[in-house]
């Protein structure tokens, strides 16, 4: 009988102990002032999916029966229509007065409740929240932040509430007296570095597109402008500083900024890679994206923030894919700039990674995930700016290119020609011009048809490549008239090499009846008073070349009114005229 009464009292023991809510943690014993304590490992948390209780029942049993430690690393959800609570003691086992400060480090919670008791009653509370105007904060900081009295041998336990129609992030860190305003000086001293890049960046691209007109400067500052906006609103500076009454336009700007940030985005990579001539599939892509953002844009003020927040995560994934695509693709096309392109989107991937997983509650929230925007952006705008760099030189190549011949065109030609005559003032100096054109090429022509007249001016080019050495260069001054510029060279070399190519194109040109006249000016043997005086006198020789017989060589001599033939010149004295 004894055994069965006292396996009565051990049964019933246990179903007692089971019934039982779990054992709140621990206080958190303050009787030395910390120095910053990260409050993960005392949080209980009860997740409250039907906003059943609040102020009345903090004190009730059957509501604190539902806390639970929290089983993670750190307080962060992901996107939840639930109230969130959370709990925590701290206590003074000391007999100094304690202040203290706990911070909630995620400026984007819609509402904020928090309640402080002590002795069972409640002693402080705050209704605040990124829906509620600024002056609500406890404290006025872009994040969360909440002040603690505690006197000798005094408990404290804090209450919060959270409900967001965001990602639910609950970091919470403790201060004491003298080391917040250390942390948060530095903290606004960083922003203040990082936001100054984003001006001074963006004020040396407005001058860079404001010389130059490349419309990737222009892509390229709207995307800094629209992503630093949004920046300054994610982080909460925008809300303290610039509509803290206003709390609704907050809730607006943000998603409108981050669509914006998207649509620029990919707007500045299609210009920057040239994603229309290299691949026509990812350009319709970019264009079908673009459009339901604008379609997004519009929809913002009418269906609001908690409904689009979801989708824009996903849109701004969906972007990300596209921005590495179009890179790969480039890369794999041989575009010079798509390199460094890809290393500044690998990183910044790798910052927004990190995030969105902290927003899907998969990592926990901690500086390097919460950060990630801005870690990953930092080193992709130097990345960035390499590779809108390496474009520009490669456009104004391909502006100074001929397309056809891939010769240096005509306004290559004038800009060094220009240098050119200014560096030959110098009595020592010595400069010659060749100007040369195809012998009846319109007949030519009208009698094979232009596909072929351009093959003959492409085999001419390559003649051109291969004769000439540095210091010359040849150029492609405009139809079938080419010009070959050469420094440093005197009248003697430049007529062995204008008669070298002459020979040259007739035989290697793989067509019959094709040469060419070449006029040949030095400036030595002529008073120039400009550049252009002098490309006009080697003009001259070329059409007296043309006009006397053609397939020949003439030498400008000054006031020349006959022709003088290259192959009737004295290569030392250099020749006299002849009729």
């Amino acid at each position: 009988m004894a055994v069965v009464k006292l396996t009565r009292a051990l049964v019933l023991l246990v179903l007692i102990i089971m019934a039982r809510p779990a054992l709140a943690r621990a206080p958190l014993d303050v009787e030395t002032s910390p120095t910053e304590v990260n409050l993960t490992p005392y949080l209980e948390v009860y997740e409250d999916p039907y906003a059943r209780f609040g102020v009345e029942d903090l004190r009730h049993d059957s509501f604190n029966a539902q806390f639970e430690p929290l089983k993670r690393e750190s307080a962060n959800f992901g996107f939840s229509s639930s109230d969130w609570w959370v709990r925590f003691s701290v206590r003074n086992s000391g007999d100094r007065y304690q202040n203290l400060t706990f911070k909630l480090d995620y400026p984007l919670l819609d509402h904020v409740d928090v309640w402080v008791l002590s002795g069972g009653r409640v002693i402080r509370t705050w209704e605040t929240g990124n829906r509620q105007p600024f002056s609500s904060r406890a404290v006025e900081h872009r994040d969360f932040l909440f002040p603690l009295a505690l006197a000798g041998d005094e408990e404290q336990t804090v209450y919060l509430r959270v409900r967001t129609k965001g990602p639910v992030n609950i970091g919470l860190t403790l201060f004491g007296h003298n080391t917040l305003l250390p942390t948060i000086e530095l903290e606004y001293m960083v922003f203040g570095a990082y936001f100054g890049g984003f001006i001074l960046l963006a004020l040396c691209i407005s001058l860079l597109y404001l010389m130059d007109r490349q419309v990737a400067f222009l892509y390229y500052l709207t995307y800094i402008v629209s992503y630093s906006s949004y920046m300054m609103a994610f982080n909460g500076l925008a809300f303290q500083y610039l509509w803290p009454e206003a709390p609704e336009f907050g809730q607006i700007s943000r998603p409108i900024l981050l669509t914006l940030s998207i649509i620029f985005l990919l707007q500045f990579c299609r210009s920057l890679l040239g994603i229309e001539r290299v691949s026509a599939f990812l350009h319709r892509c970019v264009t079908g994206l673009q459009c339901v953002l604008v379609g997004v844009l519009i929809a913002v003020p009418v269906v609001g923030y908690g409904v689009l927040v979801e989708p824009l995560a996903i849109f701004l994934l969906l972007a990300l894919v596209l921005v590495l695509a179009m890179g790969l693709v480039a890369h794999m096309k041989g575009e010079p700039a798509a390199k460094y392109y890809l290393w500044a989107w690998s990183v910044f991937l790798g910052g927004v990674f990190i995030y969105l997983l902290k927003v899907f509650g998969v990592l926990p929230h901690n500086f390097v995930t919460h950060y990630g925007f801005q870690i990953g952006s930092f080193f992709e705008f130097v990345f960035l700016s390499i590779a809108l760099g390496v474009r520009v030189r490669e456009l104004r190549i391909q502006s100074n290119v001929d397309g056809l011949t891939g010769l240096a065109n005509r306004r290559h030609f004038d800009r060094e020609l220009t240098s050119e005559f200014r560096l030959s003032d110098r009595p020592e100096a010595e400069l010659c011009l060749m100007v040369l054109d195809v012998d009846h090429f319109k007949d030519f022509n009208d009698k094979h048809g232009h596909p072929v007249g351009d093959k003959v001016l492409k085999e001419l080019a390559l003649v051109l490549k291969k004769q000439i050495r540095r210091p010359g260069t040849a150029f492609r001054y405009g139809g079938e008239e080419f010009a070959v510029l050469l420094p440093r060279t005197d009248l003697d070399e430049a007529r062995v090499l204008a008669e070298r190519l002459r020979t040259r194109i007739s035989k290697d040109v793989p067509f019959d009846d094709v040469t060419v006249s070449i006029g040949v000016v030095s400036r030595r043997d002529g008073s120039f008073d400009s550049s252009a005086e002098f490309f006009n006198a080697g003009d001259k020789a070329l059409y007296l070349a043309k006009n006397t017989g053609r397939n020949r060589v003439a030498i400008y001599r000054t006031g020349m009114k006959s022709f003088v033939d290259a192959r009737q010149v004295s290569p030392v004295t250099g020749g006299g005229e002849a009729g």
